[in-house]
């Protein structure tokens, strides 16, 4: 059984939401909050396996809430909250500090079957993943052999469910340092695209955008795939790097999808490339990766253990397409020595 916590300021939402997750025998409620203060003291004695939470509301707030889950307990953290601008901003804080995965809140609660398919996915999806999340270490593990290359001409990331954490901890390490051109393919909804990357560009001096159709890859730029559609890379005949943006659908149920973005990266670029897979759900970058490798790519993978979901680099490290598996700090600090010493 999965024992959920509501927390919302909105007692009409909470009990709304509450009745939805009553419907799935597989859920119960084991409880309900108005406020972080409130929740906190509930944890200890609930020990709920994933805590629904709105982030704008009064007191402590939800960013604060986040932080203190993560700190303190095992539970997983959805949140489910407006995306308004405001909201948006705020929805990007709150996954950098931890949670796992963000919901839109609806405007009609009542009427809305796909939100109501949606949260109790994702509660089955957050209350599957095993382990208890830790808090990412930073130490630095045997990446040798990277020296010996050349500057790559290109870095692509992966991530879906705790990718933005770890995608913050990776950049933090990169900060100050000369960067070849980076993609960045993260699951997550299209309206919070826009405030990730404002907020990572803010945090580390990086020019951080959503990509544009036909947009040139230059060092020192990070672009981030946008929602719905795929992202490839692509070479023009005088040998630059652009990107190309496509809605053709082929495999697979992710879009934009992190292996199609790397298997494109294979085929354009090859052993000038560098993938990175963080946290996430599923098995999505795994063939990718192994195209990668096999084009001579390096390959990293977020260490499962430090993963707040694994099994995405967990299932590339299980095809053999991963040739360093590191915390993501220090797939970052191995990336930084790397790089500062190309470019001096």
């Amino acid at each position: 059984m999965i024992r959920v916590l509501v927390v919302d300021d909105s007692r009409s939402f909470r009990k709304a939401l509450s009745l939805i997750l009553a419907r799935d025998p597989e859920v119960t409620v084991v409880g309900e909050a108005e406020t972080a203060e409130e929740a906190l003291s509930l944890l200890p004695g609930l020990e709920p396996d994933v805590v629904t939470l709105d982030i704008e509301m009064p007191g402590m707030g939800g960013l604060l809430l986040t932080e203190q889950i993560r700190r303190g307990f095992s539970a997983r953290i959805l949140v489910v909250s407006g995306l308004t601008h405001l909201g948006s901003r705020t929805a990007v804080e709150a996954l950098l500090k931890g949670a796992h995965d963000i919901l839109e809140k609806p405007v009609n609660l009542d009427h809305n079957p796909l939100f109501r398919s949606a949260v109790l996915r994702k509660v089955h999806e957050l209350a599957g993943m095993t382990g208890t999340p830790p808090a990412l270490r930073e130490q630095l593990q045997d990446s040798g052999g990277l020296r010996g290359r050349s500057f790559p001409s290109l870095l692509v990331v992966g991530g879906s469910t705790g990718g933005p954490e770890s995608l913050s901890a990776l950049l933090g390490k990169l900060a100050g340092v000369s960067i070849p051109p980076v993609v960045v393919v993260q699951h997550m909804p299209p309206a919070i695209l826009p405030h990730l990357a404002e907020r990572l560009g803010q945090a580390f001096g990086f020019d951080v955008r959503i990509a544009y159709q036909g947009e040139a890859l230059l060092p020192g730029k990070i672009r981030i795939a946008p929602g719905g559609v795929h992202l490839l890379v692509e070479k023009r005949e005088g040998g630059g790097l652009f990107l190309r943006l496509t809605e053709d659908p082929g495999r697979g149920s992710h879009v934009p999808s992190i292996d199609r973005t790397l298997e494109s990266v294979a085929r354009t670029v090859g052993s000038g490339s560098i993938g990175v897979l963080l946290s996430g759900l599923g098995d999505d970058g795994a063939r990718g990766m192994l195209a990668l490798m096999k084009s001579g790519g390096e390959t990293f993978a977020q260490t499962p253990e430090t993963a707040a979901a694994p099994s995405m680099p967990s299932a590339a490290i299980g095809l053999n397409a991963v040739r360093h598996v590191l915390p993501p700090a220090s797939i970052g600090m191995a990336l930084a020595g790397w790089f500062g010493e190309k470019a001096s």
